[in-house]
């Protein structure tokens, strides 16, 4: 399996083609989520030099009301009342892009559509680097006007890139724009994982010939070992709350989850089996984790408290499950799973009931929420090589955000700023 890779490839075996009667009842997705119709018209730009942008200010808009999962954006060149009342779009925004001693400033203006009237305007002011900055921004605030939530289009990404014929960790806007390396080891580098506060990445590296868990501070280029008295451990998942750790151990019988502090450098064991337990995630409040075991013979999908205790199976429907997160909200969770010899992302209730299925091309890896859970990005190979995708929560509008080299494995950074950005 890609994602399990070397480490897991015992798990093959456990896959069988044939259907399994099952008692949960699963739904193909479609869209049902409503999304608000919102015009997009080109922005105007003076006689500066805008070549720096890497693409016209409308556009970045227009990708991130799609992507956000409130919006259904309708662009235009101008102000046409007649396509605005067509799609039932009751607000539209434009917006002007000035040159002033270096700075550019970007104005957005929400308006109402019947009336024309300036609902809010937003201004900001930067380098022209950032113009794109400024326009995540002015989405982030029309979210919040219209919907009252703060919205993600501020939001990072990281993700697994195969950079000169080997696994890098890569950061970049939600949406796949200026990406950055992290990694620079020659070696395979993967796992990827924010820190609370947005500030670390956590990734597995197998630069020592073994798979180890290194912390890299995004404001240093420098990687730090932890848990370096624990032979092989990998897949790291940091707690939303307190920053501690889950990850997995190798050792002589299977794989075992374990927790740590990567301040002090503690780690216990918190499962104890024979089986292999692998795939940590810990839930929004940081008090339960999923977990990947194949103690039933099979990988499922089981939950524990954050000690360990009271493990519940959570998935029944098919064979192979694995690679589950929780929602923001806590009520539901993404995950992979193996059918007709493929893998799709499905969700479900965190009691197992209500499966939906909504990836149908290709194989379909390493969901991950975005910070309001309105979105899914996730990793496919459905275009030939692995890409990073993202798509409404019921697996509608599934777009494209990285298109060159091998892009795996996802994870979407937290939402701080609660306000107004």
């Amino acid at each position: 399996m890609k994602y399990f890779g070397f480490i897991f490839l015992f798990l093959c075996v456990c896959v069988s083609t044939h259907a399994q009667q099952d008692t949960i009842t699963m739904d193909i997705a479609v869209s049902t989520d409503k999304t608000l119709p919102i015009g997009v018209v080109n922005f105007e730009l003076d006689d500066s030099n805008w070549s720096k942008l890497e693409e016209p200010p409308h556009k970045t808009l227009t990708r991130d009301f799609n992507l956000s999962g409130r919006f259904s954006a309708i662009e235009l060149e101008q102000y046409n009342l007649l396509t605005l009342s067509r799609a039932q779009a009751r607000h539209y925004v434009t917006g002007t892009l000035t040159m002033s001693e270096g700075q550019a400033k970007l104005e957005c203006k929400l308006h109402a559509t019947t009336s024309r009237e300036m609902v809010k305007g937003f201004i900001y002011t930067s380098s022209v680097e950032h113009v794109r900055t400024s326009l995540h921004k002015c989405t982030d605030n029309v979210v919040h006007h219209l919907w009252g939530v703060q919205g993600f289009a501020s939001t990072q990404m990281a993700w697994v890139s195969r950079i000169n014929g080997k696994k890098q960790i890569v950061i970049g806007d939600y949406d796949g724009f200026r990406r950055k390396q992290v990694t620079t080891h020659n070696s395979i580098n993967f796992f990827p994982a924010w820190s609370p506060d947005n500030s670390k990445i956590y990734f597995t590296s197998l630069r020592n010939g073994k798979p180890q868990i290194f912390e890299r501070s995004l404001a240093g280029n420098t990687d730090r070992q932890l848990f370096p008295q624990i032979d092989q451990s990998f897949n790291p998942s940091a707690n939303p709350k307190d920053g501690t750790l889950l990850f997995s151990i190798m050792g002589p019988s299977g794989a075992d989850i374990w927790f740590g502090n990567p301040q002090t450098g503690n780690a216990h064991r918190l499962i104890y089996t024979t089986s292999l337990e692998v795939s940590p995630a810990w839930s929004p409040q940081g008090t339960a984790f999923l977990f990947t075991s194949d103690r039933g013979g099979q990988p499922q999908i089981y939950m524990a408290l954050r000690d360990g205790s009271d493990i519940q199976r959570v998935s029944f429907f098919g064979r192979y499950n694995e690679s589950a997160v929780w929602s923001p909200d806590g009520e539901r969770i993404a995950y992979c799973s193996m059918d007709g010899g493929k893998l799709n992302i499905y969700t479900s209730g965190i009691d197992g009931n209500d499966v939906q299925k909504l990836t149908f091309e290709g194989n379909n890896e390493s969901p991950t929420w975005s910070p309001d859970g309105m979105s899914i990005a996730f990793s496919s190979d459905r275009s030939g090589s692995p890409q990073i995708y993202i798509m409404r929560r019921d697996g509608s509008g599934a777009t494209r955000i990285t298109h060159t080299g091998e892009n795996s494995s996802p994870v979407w950074s937290n939402l701080i700023n609660k306000g107004v950005p």
